[in-house]
């Protein structure tokens, strides 16, 4: 498990440091752990988490076809 910071989990997300404040601000982001006063983070989990959760199927996908897909390292 690694704390990331706003700019790092934004990075990953490929999000500017603003949207993943404003997903944060509006309660549509990921789980964000308070280090102290000024500090915040991001957990690499609940970052993947939260990229997992916003997964759409694509264009001619079965949305049952996502639903029943493990995520990456779960499952068989």
């Amino acid at each position: 498990m690694i704390a990331l910071t706003f700019d790092e989990a934004a990075k990953r997300a490929s999000l500017t440091r603003r949207s993943m404040e404003r997903h944060f601000a509006q309660g549509t982001g990921p789980a964000v752990v308070v280090l102290g006063k000024r500090r915040r983070a991001i957990l690499d989990v609940d970052l993947e988490k939260w990229l997992l959760s916003r997964r759409r199927p694509a264009p001619g996908e079965a949305a049952s076809e996502t639903a029943s897909k493990p995520a990456p390292g779960e499952g068989s």
